[in-house]
């Protein structure tokens, strides 16, 4: 379930941080508003994230150096959550639709939207460049896509 809800954090806390910062600058109050509705949609999903992460860690064989890629990664979610909490709360906190102490509460956003897009990279290098909790494909031999053995694989485009 983790790989299902990884991108949504991933996607919205930078959209947040675009945002807020696009209607800091323009003032315009649509795309504060727009920014805040990211940024509670992303500590959704960041907390849905971090709880099937938890849920997943133990549930596939790992070596040493995934293990240490996990903790690491685990580690940067919780950051991200607890990150994502307090500007959620912060947001609250405003003066004339603007959160109070703007561009405190932009670099903190800016910080948090840097860790979960490093964050959604080391989840990557463990799926793509280890293997991390993916089953190998049966061994079908050489036939593949329908193709006979001894016929060669191609693909045209």
């Amino acid at each position: 379930m983790h790989p299902a809800f990884v991108h949504f954090p991933v996607a919205l806390l930078p959209s947040s941080f675009l945002l807020y910062l696009l209607g800091v600058l323009m003032r315009r109050r649509t795309l504060v508003t727009s920014g805040r509705s990211c940024l509670y949609l992303g500590f959704g999903g960041a907390a849905i994230a971090v709880l099937t992460g938890v849920l997943a860690e133990d549930t596939f064989p790992h070596g040493q150096q995934v293990h240490r890629m996990i903790e690491t990664h685990e580690a940067i979610g919780w950051t991200v959550l607890s990150l994502s909490l307090l500007l959620t709360v912060w947001s609250f906190w405003r003066a004339d639709g603007m959160p109070r102490h703007v561009w405190g509460f932009l670099g903190l956003l800016g910080v948090t939207s840097l860790l979960v897009l490093q964050n959604g990279d080391i989840g990557s290098r463990m799926v793509y460049l280890h293997g991390a909790a993916v089953k190998p494909a049966a061994d079908s031999g050489s036939a593949q896509h329908g193709q006979s053995e001894g016929s060669g694989h191609r693909h045209h485009h």
